[in-house]
């Protein structure tokens, strides 16, 4: 069973994506979906193994991720 999804982007978004009408947006919003759903899993079974609180695990979370991005 599939399911539709509506996704509302704002204009300069929407304008740059419009100049590529090779990529298929879609397929890009699923894949992230997916992403976002293992980091969460991933997140969960380290708050469930560790004596940290999951206020906590998140917060490292978004710290590793920003200097993860910071680094590309």
């Amino acid at each position: 069973m599939t399911h539709n999804m509506t996704v509302t982007v704002e204009e300069p978004l929407w304008k740059e994506m419009k100049k590529h009408h090779e990529i298929r947006w879609s397929a890009i919003m699923k894949d992230a979906a997916k992403e976002k759903l293992r980091a969460l899993a991933i997140l969960e079974r380290y708050s469930k193994q560790s004596p940290l609180g999951e206020k906590e695990i998140k917060k490292i979370s978004v710290e590793l991720g920003k200097r993860i991005s910071n680094r590309k």
